[in-house]
């Protein structure tokens, strides 16, 4: 089993690395360095591709190996995953030579070895530090080039540090003093998963989370967190791909919905599992919630530059104001360079410390409850945010759009919580949540509006007054269709 954290890195990563980071690392350490050529083969409708299988020969020196890699794991950003290896006479593949106990039982070896062809190549510079302190024993891996085929290329400039024996934890310590110096990003993307993106010639796409965490009832309170902070960070870490390979802007909203999803799922467990730990993940994840709060105008200018939509029937026609927003979002991108955010000190410390808690588990050494079911929490957690919300909620008064406001983050963290919990109930639960939502989605069109109302002054627009108007009238209809969802929610019974 490949135990490893895998980080993306810049190009001077190597150089930066053995001027200062290795000057401070304890134990033996000798190094290697080598040119790797790696051939990857896969059938022309790519059916070890669909079962998550990587196969390559590799050539180093004058050696020859093929590997196969089945389906693993990523939990934060270490990657678990069979592999295995056999030494060939020939750069020739050949399936039938690995044990057949490797395959699923309907995993025709035989019929796919005919049909194997080359999909792509890599090739690459690899540096690799072995370092031996006591009982563990890890491999710091640097590896520099390009994945290519007839389609085109993509560069490998990244860093692996695998575990070789002994804890796991060690593999943190090393990346957390890497990421002193080099401005990493902890990667879930394999350099096959990069391979691949040439054959098909897709770039990664935003997606969507699940509607709810996928919780059972047997699910203990510890194995609901995990599985929170789980779905959070792999949900990050593909849309920080995903803008770092297209540059889709959607991709940045997606990334600050992860973190403020790590964060409440944190803010959520941590009465129960208190630990140090935890509340300083929580302290950490407070900082990084607050740095990525820009993009909340990113969402409001993207919602009114919007040919469907809203506002689509009046905005997109006023050619100065769609000039004024496009000007607007290109200095708030240049400001605030998501880039940079997405390589900064704190970022990898909130991935590192999230990924860490993962696998350390460090409640267990202070209280006694973790193993209880989620389940026994759930109904009051789910019920103490409710009542909260509720006594926010006039019964008889109209709600004005500033009183709706001031209720966002309440009615957001609640549905959060909603999502991490209601799978528990899910014969119960019904569409409880529907006009709840219908709630956020009007709170996103009136922040949208009053952020437009805030650009009115600072733009000069022929038609002004009209759309000062137009603002006016706008919120009165936003409001009142709230206010019939306020009303069918406020009187919906519970499902917990």
């Amino acid at each position: 089993m490949e135990i490893e954290l895998k980080l993306a890195s810049p190009d001077d990563a190597l150089d930066i690395f053995e001027r200062s980071v290795l000057p401070l690392l304890k134990g033996e350490i000798t190094r290697e360095e080598h040119q790797l050529f790696n051939e990857y083969f896969d059938t022309p409708d790519q059916l070890l591709g669909q079962r998550k299988i990587g196969f390559r020969i590799r050539v180093k020196n004058e050696e020859i190996e093929q590997t196969v890699k089945t389906k693993g794991s990523v939990e934060g950003g270490l990657h678990q995953r069979p592999e295995y290896n056999i030494e060939l006479q020939e750069a020739k593949p050949d399936l039938t030579k690995f044990d057949a106990d490797i395959w699923a039982p309907d995993f025709d070896v035989e019929a796919i070895n005919q049909q194997l062809v080359s999909m792509f190549t890599t090739n690459f510079r690899r540096v690799t530090f072995d370092l031996i302190n006591g009982d563990d024993h890890i491999e710091i891996v640097f590896d520099q080039g390009d994945v290519k085929n007839q389609s085109g290329r993509l560069p490998i400039s990244e860093i692996e540090i695998e575990l070789k024996k002994g804890d796991p934890s060690a593999l943190f310590d090393i990346a957390d003093q890497i990421s002193q110096f080099i401005a990493v990003r902890l990667s879930n993307t394999t350099k096959a998963s990069r391979g691949y993106q040439l054959v098909t010639g897709n770039l990664p796409e935003t997606k969507n989370l699940p509607k709810f965490l996928r919780l059972n009832e047997t699910h203990t309170t510890e194995e609901a967190l995990c599985l929170a902070i789980q779905t959070a960070l792999k949900h990050w870490q593909h849309h920080e791909h995903v803008y770092l390979q297209s540059g889709h802007l959607r991709a940045l909203h997606r990334i600050a919905e992860s973190i403020e999803l790590l964060l409440q799922s944190v803010s959520l467990y941590l009465p129960v599992l208190q630990c140090m730990e935890l509340l300083f993940l929580h302290k950490q994840l407070l900082t990084l919630h607050e740095q990525w709060r820009w993009q909340e105008d990113l969402v409001c200018i993207r919602k009114l530059r919007s040919r469907k939509g809203p506002f689509s029937r009046k905005i997109p026609k006023s050619q100065m104001l769609m000039s004024y927003l496009n000007g607007r979002r290109e200095g708030l991108l240049a400001v605030q360079s998501p880039e940079n955010l997405l390589a900064s000190r704190e970022s990898i410390l909130v991935q590192l410390s999230a990924s860490r808690i993962l696998v350390e588990k460090p409640w267990r050494q202070q209280v006694m409850s973790y193993d209880s079911l989620v389940l026994e929490h759930a109904k009051g957690w789910l019920s103490q945010g409710y009542q909260t919300v509720m006594q926010s909620l006039p019964k008889k008064q109209a709600m004005d759009h500033h009183n709706y406001l001031a209720l966002e983050m309440l009615l957001r963290t609640t549905l959060i919580n909603g999502f991490l919990l209601a799978e528990l109930f899910v014969e119960s639960r019904g569409k409880f949540r529907a006009p709840w939502l219908d709630l956020l989605t009007g709170l996103k069109e009136i922040k949208s509006l009053v952020f437009l109302n805030e650009v009115l002054k600072e733009v000069e627009v022929n038609d002004v007054e009209d759309l000062d108007d137009w603002i006016k009238e706008k919120l009165k209809s936003v409001i009142t269709v709230m206010e019939r969802s306020r009303k069918v929610a406020m009187s919906a019974d519970v499902y917990w």
